[in-house]
């Protein structure tokens, strides 16, 4: 039966999609102009648009929608976007999207995806984890952004867009109470201080959560979640015609939030490793055996400001300036045993500037965007492991990272007839990034390591886009990504060089029957060279680069309100993501020599990915209701390395979710929810470690079991 049910699943949401489509493309005549259904405005293109026509694969999940799925964090988030998925280990955010990501785990380097705020790039990804709250909506663009988001935007872009002062007073908070301890609070309040020249929202997030396991050893809890978390935003119009948006905002994460280091034997069939071998093994996988409690710290502050200039009723001109720091401290048993053996130790500090100017214009049938981008940064840091068999053994890594990257870029559109428009984008990033340090591995001296590297890149976009009605869009085009080169800090060898990746997609957008029925479709071809694959040798982390690879895809999102009371949404994300060309050594297996890896899965890859939901009303009254919600996640089989091994994978799994909300139609609303009803243990990383350690595999693990209520406010 379980077999038998994730065909049908695909195979139904594969042929509703088409039949939608061919629906679609041949109807002239269902207008939306009267529907009470209100479109997604969406920035993606650093505009604003309706996303059902713009020609690009773009999810905007919205405020209400994260709130009822309860997603509070970028790692939950996966499930809502096609062939999205978030991962994390030793405190780092991996965001694979279409299958392009990476697993590394060394200081300084970058995501594939770029990740902002509010329109300002986050480059650490120690600094992605930041809570989600009191957001307005969040973009998730897929397929590289070369043109108008340039340097690591290869895989795509997210952007976390918050709420925005109003003119009325407005405030809204929840509480959640859950097991393990949960309690969480939310909060957002605002309106005008002078109407229509000064507004200002302050909003605030705080959870603590009890821990998900327990480390044996001293009867602490593990996987904890605490966080605390503000932001003010304050919006001066002192004209008509030129507005200033000023945004701080502050994150404070403690404890061993985002995952302990959890143990699964060793990579090598009927092997022990270092900790079983010393008789450490806790009795379930979600305890540990360490007489080190893990903790991680992360600080993560920044403000930017954000100065809009009309010059005419067709002409803008924009500037983002925009600081950032974060700080991230990490300690971790690697192996796991009491008294322990190897400890892990690691920080990371970092700021960095940026400033993008923008010059916007729009006549009767085109529109263009002119800009200019700076960014620098520095980041300093060490991951520092005392190595057990010799009192004097130490692996050490250390350094200092420096980036500086320019770029100018043109993005516009030509509409050559009232159906069809052209779509032209580029940019040129002139790239600088240089790192000092040392390694120590196993015996002092150090070695220095770092260097110099230089780079640029042209990332051209041409897109051609039909809209046969005015509910139905069609479009095509090729677009190049660019994902910068550089030096993992402490890490001695030449560096990686940058990756490149062509795509070609095509995709229909269609909404029928007032607006009652969207469908959207989108697939897509990349080209994918010198992707960076990350591999533990020894005691080290290496960043290398692939040859060449291939990903095909193609990705469905349909939602449906067949009456006003039922709500229904379905996703579905194909992809096929192999290497062409990938020649390296497997460190679980050295004596085998080089391998050819092609034909092999991209690491973080599933073939098939998706979501089915339903909401339905039941009133009650006096503007009151109940609304009952469920929905399905699933996914099919990953491996989380390049050599497929099948002690570092996670087989297919769904999971299950369920909530009843009573809306009192007034101010107050009540949700009980349950998620991972059936309380499936998932892997979301995991990685094979030293050979000296006997090849342990350091595993990471998504939420089990969770319920509570959440009680809503809304003024």
């Amino acid at each position: 039966m379980r077999k038998a049910f994730r065909p049908w699943i695909l195979a139904s949401l594969s042929l509703s999609s088409i039949a939608v489509s061919q629906i679609a493309i041949a109807s002239d005549d269902i207008a939306a102009a009267n529907s009470d259904y209100s479109e997604i405005i969406v920035t993606a293109q650093k505009r604003s648009e309706s996303v059902q026509h713009i020609p690009l694969a773009v999810s905007a999940v919205t405020g209400d929608n994260l709130a009822r799925l309860g997603v509070s964090s970028p790692l939950q988030l996966g499930a809502a976007v096609p062939n999205l998925n978030l991962q994390t280990n030793s405190g780092v955010t991996y965001i694979y999207l279409r299958g392009v990501g990476n697993n590394f785990l060394g200081l300084g380097t970058d995501s594939n995806v770029a990740y902002h705020a509010n329109g300002v790039y986050v480059a650490r990804p120690r600094a992605q984890v930041a809570s989600y709250f009191d957001v307005d909506r969040i973009e998730v663009v897929r397929g590289p952004q070369g043109d108008l988001y340039g340097r690591n935007a290869t895989g795509g872009s997210i952007n976390i867009i918050t709420r925005k002062p109003t003119q009325d007073f407005q405030a809204n908070a929840t509480l959640t109470a859950g097991n393990y301890g949960l309690l969480q609070g939310e909060f957002g309040i605002g309106g005008a201080i002078i109407p229509d020249k000064l507004a200002v929202r302050v909003a605030g997030f705080v959870i603590d959560r009890n821990g998900y396991g327990k480390n044996e050893a001293t009867g602490k809890d593990i996987d904890t979640r605490k966080e605390q978390a503000g932001r003010i935003t304050v919006e001066i119009t002192p004209t008509e015609n030129f507005s200033v948006e000023l945004i701080g905002d502050y994150f404070h994460g403690g404890n061993d939030s985002w995952g302990s280091v959890h143990q699964a034997g060793s990579a090598l069939p009927g092997a022990l490793t270092i900790a079983e071998q010393f008789g450490n093994f806790p009795t379930k996988i979600r305890n540990t055996i360490s007489s080190v409690n893990p903790r991680r710290n992360v600080r993560v502050w920044g403000v930017a400001g954000t100065t809009t200039l009309d010059l005419s009723e067709t002409a803008s001109f924009k500037t983002i300036t925009a600081y950032r720091r974060s700080r991230f401290n990490m300690l971790d048993d690697l192996i796991g045993t009491n008294p322990t053996l190897q400890p892990i130790r690691q920080r990371e500090a970092q700021h960095q500037f940026s400033e993008e100017a923008q010059f916007l214009a729009n006549g009767g049938n085109w529109d263009f965007i002119l800009g200019g981008y700076y960014f620098t940064e520095k980041v300093d840091g060490f991951i520092n492991i005392p190595i057990f068999f010799a009192p004097s053994a130490l692996f050490d890594q250390r350094g200092t990272g420096k980036t500086k990257a320019y770029a100018v870029f043109a993005h516009g559109s030509y509409a050559m007839s009232d159906k069809l428009k052209l779509i032209l984008g580029a940019r040129y990033s002139d790239e600088s990034r240089s790192s000092t340090g040392s390694t120590i591995l196993g015996f002092p001296p150090s070695i220095p390591t770092g260097g110099k590297k230089h780079f640029t890149a042209f990332t051209p976009k041409v897109t051609l886009q039909y809209e046969p009605t005015n509910n139905v869009s069609l479009y095509a085009g090729v677009s190049k990504g660019f994902k910068s080169g550089g030096y993992t800090i402490g890490v001695p060898g030449p560096g990686v060089d940058p990756e490149k990746l062509l795509s070609y997609e095509a995709g229909i957008k269609a909404q029928l029957f007032d607006r009652r029925l969207t469908a959207n479709i989108a697939a897509f071809w990349y080209d994918y060279t010198k992707m960076v694959v990350t591999r533990i040798v020894g005691p080290q982390t290496i960043d290398e680069n692939a040859g060449a690879s291939t990903v095909k895809g193609i990705e469905f999102e349909l939602m449906a309100r067949p009456v006003d009371q039922l709500r229904l949404t379905a996703s579905l994300g194909l992809l096929d993501p192999k290497f062409d060309s990938y020649l390296s050594t497997d460190p679980v297996n050295p004596a085998a020599g080089v391998q050819s890896l092609a034909g092999n899965r991209l690491p973080g890859a599933a073939k098939y990915s998706g979501r089915i939901a339903a909401d339905y009303d039941i009133p009650v009254g006096d503007g009151a209701k109940f609304t009952l919600s469920g929905d399905m996640s699933f996914s099919g089989n990953m491996y989380f390395d390049p050599y497929e091994h099948r002690t570092s994978y996670q087989g297919a799994y769904e999971i299950y979710n369920a909530s009843l909300t009573y809306d009192s139609g007034s101010w107050w609303s009540v949700t009980g929810w349950g998620r991972n009803l059936a309380n499936k243990t998932i892997v979301s990383n995991q990685l094979i470690s030293s050979d000296f350690l006997l090849y342990p595999r350091l595993t990471y693990l998504r939420d089990p079991r969770t319920y509570g209520i959440d009680f809503r406010a809304k003024f």
